[in-house]
């Protein structure tokens, strides 16, 4: 079975592409996450697709005291637990670094698979209670050919959820929804998931180690 990067679409890096980025663009509109109450909003995450979360066994920790989670992060190995969609394979270690935390529970959030940067979303949020926490964020990609043609676009939502500790993130738990996608053609629309498909992956010794300190909590 060939290892696989953990992008969401099946992105070839010989070709130009735009990454994530952590606000929702409306024609000259910016959309933004709504602020924390303790929850994961609706709009974010759909209720039913939170309840399907937690019914295929991924944990929301709900709060609106979360824990300090900013720093680097490594899930390995990345263990697909469950996939709505019935993908299947094996994948690359998985890198997440959170920074610039606020009280109010807002956080940057990037990730990356070996030397390749998937996800930067600039506006996460973080909630939860004690040590534990759950963080969220809109992630949006497009694929562009050589000609500056858009080929496909996708919004997707990323939840990661866990405890912390000074070893890293206890329990590491990583999903990735699809919220909306758009294609030129059926070839391109087949490369990404159908909307409101979502994966979800453990880490497989239960630990995100912790790679790096970040002191960045204002």
């Amino acid at each position: 079975m060939k290892i696989k990067r953990l992008s969401i679409l099946l992105i070839h890096l010989s070709l130009p592409f735009l990454l994530f980025t952590g606000c929702l663009k409306d024609g000259d509109d910016t959309l933004v996450l709504p602020t924390p109450d303790g929850k994961i909003p609706y709009s974010v995450v759909p209720e039913r697709l939170q309840d399907s979360l937690r019914d295929n066994g991924f944990v929301i920790h709900e709060g609106i005291n979360p824990p300090t989670i900013v720093g680097k992060f490594r899930m390995s190995p990345m263990d697909l637990q469950y996939a709505s969609d019935n993908y299947q394979n094996t994948f690359y270690d998985l890198v997440m670094t959170l920074t610039g935390q606020y009280r109010r529970g807002r956080i940057s959030y990037s990730e990356s698979q070996v030397d390749t940067v998937l996800g930067k979303a600039t506006m996460a949020s973080v909630i939860g209670e004690g040590d534990d926490f759950t963080m969220y964020c809109f992630q949006d990609i497009s694929k562009i050919n050589r000609a500056g043609d858009t080929l496909y676009t996708c919004t997707s939502a990323t939840v990661v959820s866990g405890s912390i500790s000074k070893e890293g993130i206890k329990d590491c738990q990583y999903s990735n929804i699809i919220l909306d996608k758009w294609a030129v053609n059926d070839y391109y629309a087949s490369q990404i998931p159908p909307v409101e498909t979502f994966r979800i992956w453990n880490d497989g010794d239960s630990l995100a180690t912790r790679i790096g300190f970040i002191e960045s909590t204002k």
